[in-house]
């Protein structure tokens, strides 16, 4: 068998037996040895005929930072079944050292190390005795299939007319993004239509389109749209009634299909002013496949309804904060409005850094991004790894960067960046860090984000996004390695946007 080595990888976590070691995190070091079948990778150079040991690395690290275990035998032991749940890992190595174990004597490691090998129905065992019990698992690990799940494209139009429909629109943006395997790339602008076709006193429609990335298959994605709609309340059993809530498949990776449980495309897009409107303005060269099919603006030029929906809103997902944040400001707010007015806005590489301490901040960061990207003069352009932030007097932090090109002013920038803030009741922290061509210290726009330099949970992720970055005049690099909290920041994910 062939080996890959990994030696040194190392992570906080609370594991110990004793109370204290319940409480306070302290370092795991860990070795691991991995054998696999390397012929392939040797020939065809392709890594996904290997593994990627960086995946490996960061796999042990969520194991010693997640949940608490009292012996390192028992780490040990999980670290070992995670690393050989990736193909085609047929057998591993696994030392944990505890080099700051409670032992009241000089010393100056402790360690335990266990083999492990998934045995030819998939189980993972101690080693095997003879060497023809761990071929068949060699041979059975090698067989398993090393493809990623293939990711699709999908389009969704959102719509309703009863109970608050804009904020009921918002969840729902943030429940999909949030679905397995997903990402939203896109919001529309948000639209108004009358009810066409429906009684005269029938409240109008408010309507909406996002574009997807999906693992989920198209009935995968059907099925979880569903349930997202009956959440909000949605009753299906009556057509063509007001509804708090619909979701529709529009497209699905080009495909044509007459499934009848999955009409692809949409049976009746082709015809609805109130798909291709949103649609069209989020994505100006947009195609419906099938017969029907064509340019979305064409569609849209024929439609028989396309009188009947106008534009309501193109910062929709910011839940009408973005206006409170102007009034708050005050003249000094409206007196930058009306300068903007009388010059076309410069669009600037900006970055912004997202802190939380609670739980769910994985989540709240998807969110918080979405609607970042949702503001108009915004787009997101690079999103870097997720980082565990270990802090010695409070609770611990997750911690990520983005990198967007925006046409606001700084100012205007990190009162959106505030509303945002407010959107999430405060659970998360949002901050300017950088604006290209932008140097300012007042109070309320302070360019570059003074503290900046000095934080590792800035610099890391950013450093991971852009390995040329630089602050001022300095290297971002050279920041990091000067950080004093450097040793407090480890890397959790870097695919952690698609969900878990």
């Amino acid at each position: 068998m062939d080996i890959i080595r990994l030696t040194g990888v190392s992570a906080n976590g609370t594991h110990g037996v004793l109370d204290f070691e319940h409480q306070r995190a302290q370092p795991f070091i860990v070795d691991a040895t991995l054998y696999l079948d390397l012929f392939a990778a040797g020939r065809s150079d392709a890594l996904g005929d290997t593994v990627d040991y960086g995946r490996v690395a960061k796999d042990i690290v969520a194991v010693i930072e997640g949940e608490h275990v009292d012996l390192i035998e028992k780490l040990a032991q999980r670290i070992a079944e995670r690393i050989l749940a990736i193909k085609p890992i047929a057998k591993v190595d696994v030392t944990v050292h505890k080099p700051h174990a409670p032992i009241t004597v000089p010393f100056t490691d402790v360690a335990v190390s266990i083999t492990r090998v998934r045995d030819a129905q998939g189980a993972v065992v101690p080693e095997h005795k003879t060497q023809s019990d761990i071929q068949v698992a060699v041979q059975s690990a090698a067989a398993r299939s090393t493809e990623q799940p293939a990711v699709h494209h999908a389009v969704v139009a959102l719509g309703g007319n009863i109970g608050d429909v804009e904020s009921t629109l918002r969840a729902s943006v943030r429940e999909m993004d949030g679905l397995s395997g997903t990402q939203v790339v896109g919001i529309s602008p948000l639209y108004r239509t009358a009810a066409w076709g429906m009684a005269d006193d029938t409240p109008d429609f408010l309507n909406a389109v996002v574009e997807l990335e999906t693992t989920l298959d198209s009935h995968e994605l059907l099925a979880a749209l569903q349930g997202i709609e009956r959440a909000h309340g949605r009753n299906r059993e009556n057509h063509w009634d007001s509804r708090p809530l619909d979701l529709d498949i529009i497209d699905f990776d080009g495909i044509t299909s007459a499934d009848p449980d999955l009409s692809l495309p949409h049976p009746r897009a082709w015809q609805r002013a109130f798909v291709l409107a949103p649609w069209v303005a989020l994505n100006p060269t947009a195609r419906l496949a099938g017969a029907h099919g064509g340019l979305a603006s064409d569609l849209l030029a024929v439609a028989a309804d396309r009188d009947a929906v106008q534009l309501d809103s193109e910062d929709w997902m910011l839940a009408g904060h973005a206006a409170n944040a102007v009034d708050d400001a005050g003249a000094k707010h409206a007196a930058l409005e009306k300068n903007r007015q009388d010059a076309a806005p410069v669009s600037r590489k900006a970055v912004i850094s997202m802190d939380s301490t609670v739980r769910d901040a994985e989540q709240l960061f998807r969110e918080a991004i979405v609607s970042v990207d949702s503001i108009p003069g915004n787009q997101v352009q690079g999103i870097s790894p997720l980082y565990h932030v270990s802090h010695f007097d409070g609770p611990d932090a997750l911690s990520a960067v983005i990198q967007i090109e925006t046409k606001l002013p700084a100012a205007d920038l990190i009162a959106a960046l505030g509303s945002v803030e407010a959107a999430h009741e405060g659970l998360i922290d949002l901050d300017l860090v950088d604006m290209d061509g932008v140097t300012s210290d007042t109070p309320d726009c302070r360019v570059p984000w003074p503290s900046a330099r000095n934080h590792a949970s800035v610099l890391a992720p950013w450093m991971d996004m852009d390995a040329d970055a630089t602050l001022g005049s300095e290297p971002v690099s050279f920041l990091l390695a000067m950080a004093p909290d450097a040793g407090q920041v480890g890397m959790l994910s870097d695919n952690w946007i698609m969900g878990k």
